[in-house]
């Protein structure tokens, strides 16, 4: 395997070993970026892999980069050379630091008069001298993420491979998801109800919340999210979610148990009619075979019971807009998300929501996202047109790939997920906690 060793000389600038030849960073690239696209073409020209020693600072890392710009770790194929154990230096001779007598005087105790507390105090009133409201001495505030070290794209890799710690660049699309997180994380003036509703089914309204859902609660933190279903009977929440619950652990048997939602309930006491997720959130089944539907009255009272101990709901709904449970979840909705796959039915669907909420001019149309989805038997043709209707109302319009998971009608578990649906899912959410936030 051809083998050729690497020294960097600074930031900017390396030499290949034995020779006079130089590589030099320019238009602001790092080094290390240099080194590997000149070990690429290396490995091109010798017409298979080569094994590159990069050395910096006495400090030597093997790698081993592909033709085709693969990169690995690699142990050194060469001779190590025996390391050859050094005597230890002799210590040298103590020396007194004082090596004259010293002489110790101790001052007679005596009596004295004590005295009294306020004497040799100032008389009169205490001078008012004006006090920071912040010590000098705090340390300063730290942004999350901020210093980290590239997880994605090239910067990522080197990182990876050669144990750097290159940070994103400013503008990257890891920067930016950086900065969705951050949204996402901050906080929210009160309880919060993030409603995901259309007038028609089919439309992935369900997988939908659920990865919602999950997505908050994997940045905010566990106990902080629930999900419930706010279908008149029973939806199909239980069977997306990763964790399904176990009979009795629904909005059914929460309000039968807690009649009066003003009282207080225990978190441990809340936490039998839930059940939480491996990402943090909790959810608050539907029950099937009920003997009424959810009205009105009883989804207003499972959320001042949910407020006492979460930060936000996530309210997944049904497909009958006369549904008392419908009904509450558009008028209390703090944002209203309608997803949209690219079908005709589904995109009519969608405008004659927001065609409603226009007509009766209700505040909730400002603080509404559209979510594009993608999805088998979509037809791409639906998309300018329905973009262009959504656009008219003045709504934030979304885009998210096409999911296997959530077509598949399988449960829903984030490490699952394509990676590109879980940063459009970061970037909606962040929108969600941006509108949540501005709406009060």
């Amino acid at each position: 395997m051809n083998a050729f060793t690497v020294e960097i000389l600074s930031d900017t600038t390396a030499r290949i070993a034995g020779t006079d030849e130089e590589i030099v960073a320019t238009d602001g690239k790092p080094i290390q970026n240099r080194i590997y696209e000149y070990s690429q073409a290396r490995a091109m020209e010798a017409g298979g892999p080569v094994e590159v020693a990069v050395q910096r600072s006495g400090r030597s890392t093997q790698i081993t980069v592909a033709p085709d710009g693969t990169a690995s770790r690699s142990a050194p194929t060469g001779p190590i050379e025996p390391v050859v154990p050094t005597a230890p230096a002799a210590p040298e001779p103590y020396e007194d630091a004082v090596p004259e007598p010293v002489s110790v005087t101790v001052e007679p105790i005596g009596h004295s008069a004590r005295r009294a507390p306020d004497e040799g105090r100032p008389r009169g009133p205490a001078a008012s001298t004006p006090r920071r409201a912040v010590s000098a001495l705090v340390a300063p505030e730290v942004t999350p993420g901020a210093g980290e070290p590239a997880r994605l794209g090239m910067r990522g890799r080197l990182n990876a491979v050669l144990g750097l710690s290159l940070a994103p660049k400013t503008n990257s699309a890891e920067m930016r998801l950086r900065a969705s997180e951050a949204t996402i994380n901050s906080p929210i003036p009160d309880f919060s109800v993030v409603t995901v509703a259309s007038c028609k089914g089919g439309v992935g309204k369900t997988p939908f919340a659920v990865a919602l859902a999950q997505t908050l609660a994997t940045v905010r933190g566990g106990s902080t999210v629930a999900c419930a279903d706010l279908a008149e009977i029973g939806g199909s929440l239980a069977d997306r979610v990763g964790v399904p619950p176990t009979e009795g652990r629904d909005v059914v048997g929460l309000l039968a148990a807690h009649t009066d939602a003003a009282a207080t309930i225990r978190p441990s006491a809340l936490s039998r009619y839930m059940t939480r997720q491996p990402s943090g959130e909790d959810i608050v089944a539907g029950r099937r075979g009920a003997e009424s539907g959810l009205s009105y009255d009883d989804a207003a009272k499972l959320a001042d019971i949910l407020a006492q101990h979460r930060d936000i709901l996530v309210a997944d709904t049904g497909n009958n807009p006369l549904a008392g449970s419908w009904q509450w979840a558009i008028s209390a909705a703090d944002v209203l998300v309608i997803p949209a796959p690219l079908r005709f039915d589904a995109a009519s669907s969608a405008e004659r929501l927001l065609q409603h909420l226009s007509a009766t001019g209700s505040d909730v149309l400002n603080r509404t996202i559209v979510v594009v989805t993608d999805g088998p038997g979509d037809a791409p043709i639906v998309e300018h047109d329905a973009v262009e209707a959504f656009c008219e109302y003045a709504v934030p319009v979304l885009r998210m790939p096409f999911e296997p998971l959530f077509a598949s009608g399988e449960r829903i578990v984030p490490a699952r997920l394509r990676p590109a649906t879980t940063t459009s899912l970061t970037v909606i959410a962040a929108t969600v906690v941006e509108l949540m936030t501005a709406a009060r």
